[in-house]
């Protein structure tokens, strides 16, 4: 799919590309630069098929993410990656497998134009090309490159998503997942069997790492589970709301009563 974006040659390869041993040789750029010289960078890649329990914790991480002027990475592929730049824009920066007069993949057109105009979008590729096999795996080593830190909330074993875990181990960027079920993210799993990532139990906890700050909350919800309600009686009040916290990791179920995390 063409696309219609205003792309120019990025005048000079960022400090964190010049450094590896296949960096590109020129990068063409649409968007706004300055999201490169971002204090704090996070890829978030992962699975094109994610849960929907991934999905709504790659929601929240990227919102608070952009909400503390961090910047999330990706590859605006379907699934994580465009998820996490969606409820990030407009502090996200894509690296495209396609030259930028292509918009690739072509489902996610609607968002990849908005990256283009309000956020960042970078290729290797001058013009006229399509992705190939080896594009993919180009792309995802300026996503791991262009980073601080790397968040995979779900991939399969073999799968793109571990190639990305590899480039982050030769790049020395710390590797962050979210726990799975033991037959479900067998990529993740795997990483964290082996000490190769850190989990991510508490996003906010993993915001306070990162940008040194913990959100307040004045959560009218949290503090009624506070007083550890019923299951029952909560979900009387509150409804799905109960559901939605407890999937999202902030309250857990003990003995029958809820409980903040």
């Amino acid at each position: 799919m063409q696309s219609n974006f205003v792309f120019s040659p990025l005048g000079q390869l960022p400090p964190s590309l010049s450094t590896i041993p296949d960096a590109p040789k020129s990068l063409y750029f649409a968007g706004n630069t300055q999201l490169l010289e971002a204090k704090y960078k996070i890829a978030i890649v992962g699975t094109r098929r994610p849960s929907h329990y991934t999905k709504n914790f790659t929601s929240l991480l990227a919102q608070k993410i952009a909400q503390n002027h961090g910047v999330v990475i990706s590859g605006g592929a379907l699934g994580v990656d465009i998820i996490a730049q969606n409820a990030a824009l407009p502090y996200t920066i894509m690296v495209s497998p396609a030259s930028l007069d292509k918009i690739y993949p072509p489902s996610n057109a609607p968002i990849i134009s908005q990256i283009a105009q309000k956020g960042l979008i970078l290729s290797e590729y001058e013009k006229e090309y399509a992705p190939r096999d080896y594009s993919f795996i180009q792309r995802n080593r300026l996503v791991i490159a262009l980073s601080d830190w790397v968040v995979i909330p779900e991939a399969n074993l073999h799968s793109g998503s571990m190639q990305s875990a590899k480039f982050a181990r030769k790049y020395q960027k710390p590797i962050f997942v979210l726990p799975q079920r033991l037959d479900e993210s067998t990529g993740t799993n795997f990483l964290l069997q082996n000490k190769l990532a850190s989990p991510i139990y508490d996003i906010d906890a993993f915001i306070e790492m990162v940008f040194g700050v913990r959100e307040k909350t004045d959560d009218v919800f949290l503090k009624f589970c506070e007083k550890l309600p019923t299951f029952e009686e909560a979900y009387l009040m509150y409804g799905d709301l109960v559901l939605e916290y407890e999937l999202d990791g902030k309250i857990t179920r003990e003995n029958g009563r809820l409980k903040v995390v």
